[in-house]
């Protein structure tokens, strides 16, 4: 992984730690929304085009969504996994379709291969103000139960 990759994933989960706290004691207008792109299990990727170029493009993705998002918004790789972290704006069709867009642009550049779902969360406070787990374990959690906890699911089918 990209050394840029691995600052950007420390700054990510610290920040998710201090807006988990923060919502957890202040459940009024503070909103912000958390999305999650899943590339399904690294060994397609790999198998389809080595682990090398596999992870140069997931490399380039990550690039390519930071430059898309505010600098006050966050996006962090964890594999296979993109999560982005967008403070102060409520959950709306817009990340969805920005990020389908990005998305969707990432697989000119060989990344269809695989069926993308992106997940959209709104994180109500009645869900953190029950949880006492870690960031990292606050992700893992969101990322198993996405079907019930997300507020909007896309699933971008692979392309031919």
């Amino acid at each position: 992984m990209h050394p840029e990759d691995i600052d950007a994933s420390e700054k990510f989960l610290f920040t998710l730690e201090w807006l988990l706290a923060v919502k957890k004691r202040y459940s009024g207008q503070f909103d912000f929304a958390l999305a999650h792109i899943n590339y399904g299990h690294p060994s397609i990727l790999g198998e389809t085009y080595g682990a090398a170029i596999a992870s140069q493009k997931l490399d380039e993705f990550s690039h390519a969504l930071r430059k898309a998002f505010r600098k006050t918004d966050l996006v962090a790789r964890y594999g296979v996994d993109f999560w982005i972290l967008v403070p102060y704006t409520p959950v709306d069709e817009k990340l969805v379709d920005k990020i389908k867009y990005i998305t969707e642009t990432a697989s000119q550049g060989g990344l269809q291969i695989v069926e993308r779902d992106i997940s959209i969360f709104a994180l109500p406070h009645d869900l953190i103000a029950t949880e006492e787990s870690s960031a990292e374990d606050f992700l893992k959690r969101l990322k198993k139960d996405h079907v019930v906890l997300a507020h909007q699911e896309v699933l971008l089918p692979q392309s031919n």
